[in-house]
Parts: structure tokens; C-alpha cells; sequence
């Protein structure tokens, strides 16, 4: 699959969802970036994308408590102004 640089980056985006959670959310991407010199939106739309496929297969797979909280860290995002 050939895709931007920052789709490598949204992987990071998706993890610890708690802890993404407990500040601005936005403060990962944007550090991301920073460290990088690559576009923090689409890191940020990488990471919400990573996020929801992977909180899917979790749910399918019975992976829980971690599918609930991805899927609802997706939620909050969702509901986010970008």
C-alpha cells in the first residue's frame, strides 16, 4: 500500500486511548507534527481512521476493555471541532 507519510503516524494517534483522552487530544498530533515537519490534520484524520478500524476488529475479536475505549475516545473525537 502506498500512502502519505503521516497515515504511519495516525498508528501512533490510535494508542492509549485513556491517556489521549485525559488532556487535549489534539496535543499528540500536534507534537507529532512538530517532531516530524509532516501535516498535523492529516496525522490527526489518520489517527481517527486508525482509532475506528482498529476499535472495530477489537470489538470482533472480544478484546475488551480496550475496543470500548478506543471506540469511545473515537466518539469524543468525533463530536470535536477540527
Amino acid at each position: 500500500m502506498l500512502v502519505e507519510a503521516e497515515y504511519d503516524l495516525g498508528v501512533i494517534m490510535r494508542e492509549d486511548p485513556v491517556e489521549l483522552m485525559a488532556a487535549d487530544p489534539r496535543d499528540r498530533s500536534r507534537w507529532l507534527a512538530a517532531r516530524t515537519g509532516l501535516d498535523e490534520r492529516a496525522i490527526w484524520e489518520w489517527g481517527v481512521v486508525e482509532r475506528v478500524s482498529t476499535g472495530l476488529v477489537l470489538v470482533q475479536v472480544g478484546l475488551q476493555p480496550v475496543a470500548a475505549q478506543m471506540l469511545a475516545a473515537a466518539d469524543t473525537i468525533a463530536a470535536m471541532r477540527t
